[in-house]
């Protein structure tokens, strides 16, 4: 495994060493930063919350230590890996990726990004909130309201800032670039979340262009899918 590969996916120390690191996972990260830190609520609309953390969880079967799908002319395309025994990408151990990855793989030719983000949009904030509860993240409070159950919280809302702070520190142009933090800013700004970045004092110093420069392409494609399909949602739901 290269450094690269570490960065892109894993931040500096892993989630059994400190909760502040994170899960390690860019879908988690950006469900944190788009749900406030006290009442869990979202930031964001349902349709473009949805497409930005479906980007997220296909950005996870992108993981260049293991990648099982690209994204190549605007579609999602599994990398078929020739073996004796599969001609299947391997399975992620986690499940919410790994069942993304079954239903790409279940299609009989590759299907559009676009398509992808409003179909896996639509369970992506469930999903992700699910994983978070399993990891311990997110509980849920006891409602007094029988027909309506409250959103999961952060078991410390101090998780959440750091989400913020790891995306927020691939714009600092006083600190080195990395690629994990790129990503996670690229999809934080194209799903319309931009505006957590504002409680930050001062200039970002560094272009979200600068940053996400130095992903691999398939990567800087899923980012500008996510951004034209989350603006697409929200010009629909404003006609």
């Amino acid at each position: 495994m290269d450094s690269y590969s570490r960065d892109v996916y894993r931040p500096a120390l892993r989630p059994e060493k400190s909760p502040l690191a994170g899960t390690g996972r860019i879908a988690d990260d950006l469900y944190l930063i788009a749900h406030h830190e006290v009442t869990g609520r979202p930031h964001l609309s349902a349709r473009p919350l949805g497409v930005g953390l479906a980007g997220g969880l296909l950005a996870e079967l992108l993981d260049p230590d293991a990648p099982a799908v690209t994204v190549h002319r605007g579609h999602v395309v599994p990398l078929r890996q020739h073996n004796r025994r599969s001609a299947r990408p391997a399975r992620p151990d986690e499940p919410v990726t790994g069942h993304v990855l079954d239903l790409v793989l279940s299609e009989p030719a590759p299907l559009p990004a676009r398509d992808w983000l409003l179909f896996l949009g639509q369970s992506s904030a469930a999903d992700v909130a699910g994983r978070l509860e399993q990891s311990g993240y997110l509980a849920r409070q006891p409602s007094r309201l029988l027909r309506r159950a409250p959103p999961p919280v952060p078991v410390d809302l101090n998780w959440s800032h750091c989400a913020l702070l790891r995306a927020h520190a691939a714009l600092e142009a006083a600190r080195p670039l990395k690629p994990y933090a790129a990503l996670l800013a690229g999809l934080v700004l194209a799903c319309g979340l931009g505006f957590r970045f504002s409680d930050f004092p001062g200039s970002p110093g560094r272009a979200a262009e600068e940053a996400t420069a130095i992903l691999p392409g398939p990567l800087r494609e899923l980012i500008a899918q996510v951004q034209a399909t989350a603006d697409s949602t929200v010009l629909s739901t404003r006609s």
